[in-house]
């Protein structure tokens, strides 16, 4: 009876000993919440918050795949868009806090709008740098991915880029048209505190064969150029150094 005894105890002490080194060696999980998870729009702006951090912590936030992703962060908020569909991991590190969310992106596109509630701000005087990486397709179809980012800084992270898109053939030529309409900033409920640059990502799929005209209006100004699709090489022509530029201007 002893000896069993005996054994029963080391046994404890084993299980006990393990235990404790688990939680000096491992990494505690926390929980990241979402304002969405499924049926996300390319383009979508989807706040996130990593609960387990104080507010005015850094976050290391992540994303994978990372392709064509834009992270705006701050404290233990962040603000994610998506430019392609599929499915993503969301990962977020504070010390030895970890958080991780999935998440499903939809072939559909983002298109924003203003509410009854939100703030619309303009554009005035703001420019908008065009980020333009392809978008490939098992079929051999080609489509452009464009990521917008201001100029100038405006409240709230998860403020919205608004914009309109749209594209139009006629007489065999495709005309992708942009048109920046200001910043919607959320009321003060819903205000991811701080100030960022306006971010929006948009996309035509696929770009037609051939030469398309491009126009993207900001403030009143209509800025045109043109898009070259030749086999799997998109070629953008655009001759401005403010107001909106665009690069790369080769895509391969």
């Amino acid at each position: 009876m002893k000896k069993n005894v005996l054994i029963m105890m080391i046994a404890v002490a084993i299980i006990g000993l393990s235990s404790c080194k688990k939680e000096d060696n491992g990494s505690s999980q926390g929980s990241v919440e979402a304002s969405k998870s499924t049926k996300i729009n390319k383009g979508e702006p989807v706040s996130f918050k990593f609960s387990k951090a104080p507010e005015d912590s850094t976050v290391q936030w992540s994303v994978a795949p990372n392709k064509d992703v834009i992270i705006n962060a701050s404290g233990n908020i962040a603000s994610i868009l998506f430019a392609n569909a599929g499915s993503y991991t969301v990962n977020a590190m504070y010390g030895t806090l970890i958080g991780t969310l999935d998440v499903s992106v939809q072939d559909s596109i983002y298109n924003p709008g203003s509410g009854g509630s939100p703030t619309i701000v303009t554009l005035t005087g703001d420019q908008i740098a065009v980020s333009v990486t392809k978008i490939p397709d098992s079929m051999g179809f080609v489509g452009l991915n464009l990521a917008f980012l201001t100029k100038n800084k405006y409240k709230c992270l998860n403020n919205t880029l608004l914009f309109t898109r749209g594209d139009l053939s006629s007489n065999n030529i495709t005309t992708y048209t942009i048109e920046f309409t200001g910043v919607e900033i959320p009321s003060d409920d819903f205000c991811a505190s701080g100030e960022d640059y306006s971010k929006g990502i948009t996309g035509f799929f696929p770009v037609a064969d051939g030469e398309s005209i491009l126009e993207i209006i900001l403030d009143g100004v209509t800025y045109a150029g043109t898009i070259s699709k030749t086999g799997s090489t998109l070629t953008i022509t655009w001759n401005y150094s403010n107001g909106v530029t665009i690069s790369p201007f080769i895509i391969n």
